[in-house]
C-alpha cells in the first residue's frame, strides 16, 4: 500500500467515524424532541418558563437542521472518498471540522426538563351533545367531538371493551381540564399530537407545528385536540384570525363556565 493509498484509508475511518457520530447524535435529538412532545407536564410553568422552554425547543430544532446538514456533508464525502484526485496527502483533523456537533449539552438539558405525564382520570357525562368540544370549568373535564351512531356501532362491535356509550365517551373521549392549565405548552404538546398520531408526520414536522402554535394566545389548545387533522385545525386558525369562527362548521364548542357568585354590599 502507497502512503497516498495509506492516508486515504485513514481519512476514510474519520469520516465514517464521524458520520456514526452525527447518526447518533441525531438519533438522540429526535429522541429528546419526542420526550418533550409526549412526556412533559405543563401544570407548574408560568408565562417566563415557557419562553424559556420555547428558546429552549428552538435550539434543539436547531441542532437538528445543523446535524442533518452534517451528515449529508459527510455521506457525500464518502461516496466521493474512492475519487483519488480530490485527495491529497494532508490527513483530515477531526478534532477541527465543521461536522463536530455536540449536543450532549443540550440533551442533558432536556433530560432534566421532562417529566412523566400525569394519569388521565374522567368521570362520564349523560347529557349527549353530538359532534360539540365541551370544555367544562364546572365539571372539570374536557368531552370530545364525536357522533351518537359511531359510537353506538362502536358498542355493538365492542361488547367485551365498552359496557354502555357513556362507558366509551368516559374512556375514549374524556380528558382532564387540567391538562391544558398551562395553555403554552399544552398547544405545543396538543400541536405535537396532531401531528405525531393524526397525520403520521414525523417529528420534527410535529416539532415545528408546537412551535409555531405555543404562543397563539387566542387559541384554546382543547382545540386542537379536538381537531381530527390538520387541515380542520387549518380552517379554525383562519377562521379565527379573521374574526368568523361562526363559520367553522366541523365541530361546536362550547364553554361551560360556573356562576360568578356576586358579594352581597355591606350596609344595605
Amino acid at each position: 500500500m502507497t502512503k497516498k493509498d495509506d492516508q486515504k484509508q485513514r481519512n476514510k475511518e474519520i469520516l465514517y467515524s464521524a458520520l456514526r457520530l452525527q447518526n447518533h447524535s441525531k438519533k438522540s435529538i429526535l429522541s429528546v424532541m419526542q420526550s418533550m412532545g409526549e412526556s412533559a407536564d405543563s401544570n407548574s410553568i408560568d408565562i417566563d418558563k415557557a419562553e424559556k422552554i420555547k428558546s429552549f425547543l428552538e435550539c434543539i430544532k436547531k441542532a437538528l437542521e445543523l446535524c442533518n446538514d452534517n451528515i449529508s456533508t459527510l455521506e457525500k464525502l464518502t461516496k466521493d472518498i474512492d475519487n483519488v484526485s480530490i485527495w491529497d496527502d494532508t490527513p483530515i483533523d477531526n478534532s477541527n471540522n465543521t461536522y463536530n456537533l455536540d449536543t450532549t449539552q443540550e440533551i442533558k438539558i432536556a433530560e432534566s426538563t421532562i417529566q412523566n405525564a400525569q394519569p388521565i382520570s374522567t368521570e362520564s357525562k349523560n347529557e349527549y351533545k353530538e359532534n360539540t368540544l365541551i370544555i367544562s370549568e364546572t365539571t372539570g373535564i374536557v368531552i370530545l367531538p364525536f357522533e351518537l351512531s359511531s359510537l353506538k356501532e362502536k358498542l355493538d362491535n365492542s361488547k367485551n371493551k365498552y359496557s354502555s356509550i357513556d362507558d366509551i365517551i368516559k374512556k375514549e373521549y374524556s380528558l382532564p381540564i387540567k391538562i391544558y392549565r398551562n395553555p403554552f405548552i399544552a398547544r405545543f404538546k396538543e400541536s405535537y399530537k396532531l401531528m405525531r398520531e393524526k397525520e403520521k408526520s414525523s417529528i420534527k414536522e410535529a416539532f415545528d407545528l408546537g412551535l409555531e402554535l405555543m404562543f397563539n394566545y387566542n387559541l384554546h389548545p382543547a382545540i386542537i385536540s379536538a381537531c381530527k387533522n390538520i387541515d380542520e385545525l387549518d380552517i379554525y386558525l383562519d377562521y379565527l384570525d379573521s374574526g368568523e369562527i361562526s363559520k367553522f362548521k366541523y365541530f361546536k364548542i362550547l364553554f361551560e363556565i360556573p356562576p360568578v357568585v356576586k358579594k352581597a354590599k355591606h350596609g344595605i
